[in-house]
């Protein structure tokens, strides 16, 4: 897979193929710290796999390279079809977005003007297709 950025009035325009996001319902958990007892939040092993499995794809696919949005955003989300099922595309936002925060393409996802979620066609191996553009 390749990078892929093109011009859109004037804006760079972003796509990256990722994995197939986890639910946000599935990034965090709550437990006891094992050496204080305290109660504590921490990130489930599934959500910090599929991160380790989209920077494999990111830096396969340049994205390093890739120019940065340090203003306001909007992304377009197309989520595999195949992956589908009973499943609420809403829920499958927010890891692509914050994964984008921690690699440095975004400045905070918190600027992401409109998010498009949609099902469709998406290329395997990847799961999902993540396409931004900066807002002028």
């Amino acid at each position: 897979m390749e990078e892929e950025a093109r011009r859109i009035g004037g804006a760079e325009m972003i796509t990256l193929a990722l994995p197939f996001p986890i639910s946000t319902n599935a990034i965090w958990r709550s437990g006891r710290n094992p050496k204080t007892g305290k109660v504590c939040t921490f990130r489930q092993k599934r959500y910090l796999s599929w991160r380790n499995a989209a920077s494999g794809f990111f830096y396969e696919q340049g994205g390093n390279r890739l120019p940065k949005i340090t203003g306001h955003f909007r992304a377009h989300i197309v989520l595999s079809e195949k992956h589908r099922g009973n499943k609420d595309a809403d829920n499958f936002c927010k890891v692509p977005l914050d994964f984008l925060q921690f690699v440095g393409l975004v400045a905070n996802d918190k600027l992401c003007d409109r998010t498009v979620v949609e099902w469709g066609h998406v290329e395997a191996p990847a799961g999902c297709i993540v396409t931004l553009s900066p807002v002028e």
